[in-house]
């Protein structure tokens, strides 16, 4: 973690799904699905918080905060729990439960009383204590042998009164709350479902399904029905009650000071001074008509991703099993370098699904947007949706059977530029038949195909396909079901790379990602592992071959990577180094051949949200890398770039090197293959090594692989035609 630093890492998630209102010392903090947000209404600074820097988990599930101590107090849907205090932070990595317990750990709600808070889970309650930052007792909610979760929960006059799936139950709080039959019920109260429940005014507010009530201490009266009721909340002498569109606040006596409408969903709303706020599902927290929120995407549905020069757009849609259409009606995402931009369907004839977006790398400007949903309803009629066509963020055309040589039934994969201008187009389930074709539009907008899979039977018309790759005037697609294979293709011969014996000896035909590196070594990622094969074309053309794993030795013994993963994408830096990112394993940072693992991302480990990452893009402009996981979009600042052949700003780090490093020295700025020699201040010859990707690495060592005596080591380079030559210093301190 120490060279992954949270430093390097940006979110780029959506704060628009509002699910608690605070106002904290003049400033008002929301919490999203994936983070907290602060909010200043008299300079309308908005600052961020998530796990990319304070926090440890998304998922946020639960929000509370204790004046007293100044804790703020953040759940997780998995269960976990962060304190963040003046002192100093605090992450639970999980609430203590008892093994036979396998249901949902997901934190509902957190309250505070004097020095003690309160859990409440899908599980019951847990007690914490605010002195000893530990956690006290658990009560499990379990009747006739069933577990039943607590939604939240409140605390009056030393008691605590739980909303629960089975109707409100309280204790006090002082007794020994572990043994749930020792929980009472309350008379003047539906025996059912209650969502919330808040302290007002030495009060007790509690909903049922819209129906609220209300406890003074002695007895519970029905205070009315609140049709779409979302939320009770709190703040100072304001009670607040939510509905889907509006908000109503009483005041210390509960007369009805006002009702504030929004033209939004709401999940919750908060009077805070003189404003009323909406806490909205989609457009962050709301003052009137304003929308408060970090600038971000438009949710975190990522599917897919592309980027350059400092522009990332976002493909939200996706297949269920490679295989059915989701029916996402998000259209798709942009940072055009300054702020967000969401395309709605409504953009784009209503198409649904969007799998890949594809950038003209020779003009920024003009994207291909592909779509697995083939059709739409539109002005009336219904319509084919297939390839769309965008420059300046304007639709421009969709490419159908009408106008390109796409056949009926569009679902497109995905699409890539070869390095002539030429647009390579998987598609899939082409009717009748279910064929899956390979096209190509030349940059005069000329169009050909191939049919790579002939349909006809269940299997062949279930080969799906997912985006291209192209390489030397061919085109990889991959196939990732019925055991279809790798198909390659110049748009006239087919080859196919399976796990057939003498077609490649794959561990399995189903394909979901390959890549071809600077090398020309063909990367094939499977639903059970990796693979590569040398000169690929030369190889296909044989008609036998085999892949290669690749093969690291572990305690002595020799072992293939990542063997049974499902490898969602593999993406080629400029160092030649290889990105890879899998279905439940988090992501890889290989070196050139693999043998060497540089990083391993997991959400234990880095601020990914998730260990399923579905998407990884590396922006060769400035180095960094995207991952698009199934819980929002984060990046890493490697240090891997494409560089010319001239030296930039060199500088390495760290510098100096302190006592008890172990880690590599960077060197940056540096062109491609420029010769890299480090000398004693002697003028020995120490360690010697090309750059790649503008960089070079030193681990400190010798030729004879010792490391170094403390002192001054003098870094000489020279470009590869010996034009140009730079000096640095690298101190070591032993």
């Amino acid at each position: 973690m120490a060279q992954n630093s949270n430093a390097r890492w940006e979110d780029h998630f959506a704060y628009t799904n509002i699910r608690h209102i605070w106002e904290i010392n003049g400033l008002i903090f929301c919490s999203a699905e994936n983070g907290l947000f602060s909010y200043n209404p008299a300079t309308q600074e908005i600052q961020k918080i998530s796990k990319a820097n304070e926090l440890n988990d998304v998922g946020v599930s639960a929000f509370n905060y204790n004046p007293y101590n100044q804790i703020l107090f953040i759940g997780y849907e998995r269960g976990e729990m962060d304190i963040l205090a003046p002192e100093g932070n605090h992450n639970f990595l999980e609430i203590p439960l008892h093994q036979s317990y396998t249901g949902s750990k997901q934190v509902n709600h957190i309250v505070t009383y004097q020095n003690t808070a309160i859990i409440s889970g899908e599980f019951g309650l847990a007690s914490f204590s605010l002195e000893d930052f530990e956690f006290m007792e658990t009560s499990y909610f379990v009747q006739g042998g069933v577990y039943f979760g607590v939604k939240e929960s409140a605390i009056l006059n030393g008691i605590i009164y739980a909303a629960s799936d089975r109707g409100i139950f309280y204790h006090p709080l002082d007794e020994f709350i572990a043994n749930f039959v020792t929980w009472e019920q309350p008379g003047g109260v539906p025996i059912s479902a209650f969502q919330n429940i808040v302290e007002f005014q030495d009060n007790l507010v509690a909903s049922t399904d819209g129906s609220v009530y209300r406890f003074d201490g002695n007895n519970w009266t029905f205070m009315g029905v609140f049709p779409g009721l979302k939320d009770l909340a709190v703040n100072e002498n304001v009670l607040s009650i939510t509905q889907t569109n509006q908000v109503s606040n009483y005041d210390e006596n509960f007369s009805l000071l006002e009702t504030v409408s929004f033209a939004d969903e709401l999940n919750t709303g908060l009077k805070i001074g003189t404003t009323t706020y909406g806490g909205s599902v989609l457009k962050g927290l709301l003052q009137g008509m304003n929308e408060i929120h970090p600038d971000g995407p438009y949710n975190n549905k990522s599917y897919s991703i592309a980027a350059t020069g400092n522009q990332l757009w976002i493909a939200p849609g996706g297949t269920n099993a490679f295989n059915t259409p989701q029916n996402n009606t998000d259209g798709f995402y942009h940072f055009n370098g300054s702020k967000w931009i969401h395309h709605e369907r409504e953009e784009m004839m209503n198409a649904m699904d969007v799998v890949d977006i594809e950038v003209n790398p020779t003009d920024t400007t003009e994207i291909f947007v592909s779509t697995w949903n083939e059709n739409a309803s539109w002005n009336g009629q219904t319509v084919q949706t297939g390839l769309m066509r965008f420059k300046n963020g304007i639709f421009q055309e969709n490419y159908n059977s009408e106008n390109s040589s796409l056949e009926n039934y569009l679902r497109i994969a995905g699409s890539a530029f070869d390095e002539e201008g030429n647009l390579w187009v998987g598609q899939s389930y082409v009717q009748p038949g279910g064929k899956t074709l390979m096209a190509k539009r030349d940059p005069s907008n000329n169009w050909t195909s191939v049919v790579v899979v002939a349909g006809g039977s269940q299997n062949t018309q279930d080969a799906s396909a997912r985006k291209p790759v192209v390489y030397n005037g061919y085109g990889f697609l991959p196939l990732p079901r019925q055991d279809q294979g790798l198909k390659i293709t110049n748009m006239q011969e087919v080859y196919t790379i399976s796990s057939a014996p003498t077609l490649g000896n794959l561990p399995s035909s189903r394909i979901i990602s390959v890549a071809v590196d600077e090398s020309g070594v063909l990367w094939i990622g499977t639903n059970q592992g990796l693979r590569i094969l040398y000169n690929p074309i030369e190889a296909v053309q044989s008609g036998s071959f085999e892949a290669d794993p690749i093969i690291i030795e572990q305690n002595g013994i020799p072992e293939a990577v990542l063997t049974d993963v499902q490898i969602n994408d593999i993406e080629v830096d400029g160092a030649n180094r290889k990105w890879v990112a899998t279905e439940s394993s988090g992501a890889f940072y290989f070196s050139e051949d693999g043998t060497e693992t540089i990083f391993t991302f997991t959400s234990a480990n880095s601020p990914l949200p998730s260990n399923k990452v579905n998407d990884i893009e590396v922006d060769s402009s400035n180095g960094v890398v995207y991952f698009a996981t199934d819980k929002g979009v984060v990046s890493y600042r490697s240090d891997a770039v494409d560089v010319g052949e001239s030296f930039g700003d060199v500088y390495s780090y760290p510098n100096p090197v302190r006592p008890g490093f172990t880690g590599v020295v960077t060197i940056k700025g540096l062109p491609n293959e420029a010769d890299v020699r480090i000398v004693d201040v002697a003028g020995n010859l120490i360690f010697q090594t090309k750059a790649a990707g503008g960089i070079a690495q030193w681990d400190t060592k010798n030729m004879k692989g010792k490391p170094v005596a403390s002192g001054i080591y003098l870094v000489l380079m020279t470009n590869r035609e010996a034009s140009e030559n730079k000096q640095t210093k690298i101190a070591i301190v032993r």
